[in-house]
Formats: C-alpha cells, structure tokens, sequence
C-alpha cells in the first residue's frame, strides 16, 4: 500500500507538496488522491493549520523574546493605519445604515431600530467589517512582508544561519494582528454605533436622544460584551495564519508576490465568513437568549 502511494505521489502534477510540509510522510502521498480542487484547498488549509500550530506552540513554550517586535509592529501599525481603518469602518456602516433605517422606517418600528442594531453590531455585524478592514490592510502588509523575504531567499539565509524564520518572523506578526484586532473590538463598536446613530437621524430624522433610550429594550450583559471580545480574537488570529502563510509560499518573483498579497486577501475573506456561521451558532447554541429584546 505504502508503494501505491508513493507511486500515485510521484505521477502527481498538481500544487508542489514539499517533504517536510504541510503533510508529511504516508499523508502527504495520500493527499494526491484527491481531486485537483479539492487538492488544493486541503494543501492551503493544513498548511495554514500546521503553520499555527507552530506558532503557538513556540508563542507559548517560549513566551519571551518576541514582545518588543510585537510593540514595535503594533506601534508602526496603529500609526499608519488608525486613520484609514476608521474613516473605512465609520463610512462603510454609515452607508448600510441608510437601506436599514429605510426599511424599517417603512415596517413603521422606527423605535426598534436601536436595539436590533446594536444586538446585530455586537454579534457579527462590526466583527465583519472590522476584521475585513484589518485583513485588507494590516494582513495584505504581512503577507507583503514575509513573501519580499521568500523572494529574495532572506528565509533560506536565516536558516542557514541557525535562525527560525517562524520565530523571528511570524510569530511577532501573528501576535501583533491578532492584539491588534482584539483592541479594535470595542472602538469598533462604539464607531458603529455613532456612525449609524449620525445616519438614523440624517435620513429617517430619529432624534439622538430616542435612538439611545430604546438601548433600555436590549438584555445585553458581560457574556455578550465578552463574545465580542473573543470573536476579534479569533478572526485575528486566523487573519495572522491565513496572511502569513500565503506569504512564507510566494514564489515566481514580483508576480508571485502580488498574486500571494491577492490570494492572501481573499483567502482571509472566505476564512472569515466560514469561521462566523461556526462561531455565532456555537455561541448561540450555549446562550440562546443573548441579543433578546425585552
């Protein structure tokens, strides 16, 4: 059995399976059974997962070293990209909020609208739009990053050197997308809430004061506050292994660059939408009462 798989592997012309990863050894051959579409997203998927699993085994194992790279890239981050990211989050909200109010000034519950939206913001609604915004920008720079180095076999250098690329490279980064979407949850919602607010009364004309009493219909409690917090977290870290990923396997120079930034982008997207249906229905299969109205 072993040879048929070593066989088939070696008449195998789909995307390159390396020896020492993402699968390794009898799995590696096995996975040439697989058809070419499937193939190829099996390849993506391990490798992001075998590549997480690395850098949180050595985030954890050895959790000094790596925190003054993570400030620094924090750092450089927040001050290139704070302005951009909430001008995008308050204009994209603002712009969904006109058809939302519309619609239910037209259902005549323009009372409501308050509540239903901040129960939507918090449970997926500002998630999304936040963490597309960091995939596009923060994680489009890492992937930018980490494949110039594949490129121009900076990584080869540094294991030649006795130096862990995924030690000194990805698991600051990681790290840093993944505080950094944390943090970003709760400014994310206040800006949700003040953008819509500013759209509710410039279209439908809902006075501030009746937009924030009808927050008193809401149950919201720490639980739902806490859900918050931690989908941010983990949409950052998929982010962070999506993006860096795709950038350690950038190949075919300039080209390949720019299509690994593409594919890293999108990849992220189609992560993140399937990671929400998963964790909102886990979410509300534990706590089935969070969001209701009174």
């Amino acid at each position: 059995m072993t040879q048929e798989l070593e066989a088939d592997a070696a008449s195998y012309d789909g995307p390159p399976i390396e020896p020492d990863g993402p699968y390794g050894g009898r799995l590696s051959s096995a996975v040439a059974y697989l058809p070419g579409p499937v193939r190829s997203v099996a390849l993506e998927a391990g490798g992001t997962a075998v590549l997480l699993g690395k850098v949180l085994w050595s985030a954890v194992r050895h959790p000094r070293g790596y925190w003054g790279d993570v400030l620094d890239d924090m750092s450089y981050t927040i001050k290139r990209s704070w302005l951009s990211i909430s001008i995008a989050l308050a204009g994209f909200l603002m712009t969904l909020a006109v058809p939302s109010v519309t619609w239910i000034q037209n259902a005549g519950v323009s009372e409501l609208y308050g509540p239903l939206l901040l129960v939507q913001s918090t449970r997926s609604f500002t998630v999304w739009v936040a963490t597309l915004l960091v995939a596009g920008v923060v994680g489009a720079a890492c992937t930018a990053e980490l494949g110039s180095r594949k490129v121009r076999e900076e990584l080869d250098a540094m294991e030649v050197m006795g130096i862990d690329p995924v030690r000194a490279l990805v698991v600051p980064r990681i790290v840093s997308i993944t505080l950094l979407t944390t943090l970003l949850a709760i400014p994310a919602e206040l800006i949700t809430v003040l953008s819509s607010q500013l759209g509710s009364t410039l279209i439908a004309g809902i006075p501030p004061a009746d937009f924030y009493g009808a927050f008193v219909w809401t149950t919201m409690s720490t639980v739902e506050i806490g859900a918050l917090v931690l989908n941010c977290f983990l949409a950052g870290l998929l982010i962070g292994a999506v993006c860096a990923y795709k950038g350690l396997s950038a190949s075919g120079g300039a080209i390949g660059l720019g299509k690994a930034v593409n594919q890293a982008v999108v990849s992220a997207f189609m992560a993140l939408f399937v990671m929400q249906l998963g964790y909102n229905a886990l979410i509300l299969g534990f706590f089935p009462g969070l969001g209701a109205l009174r």
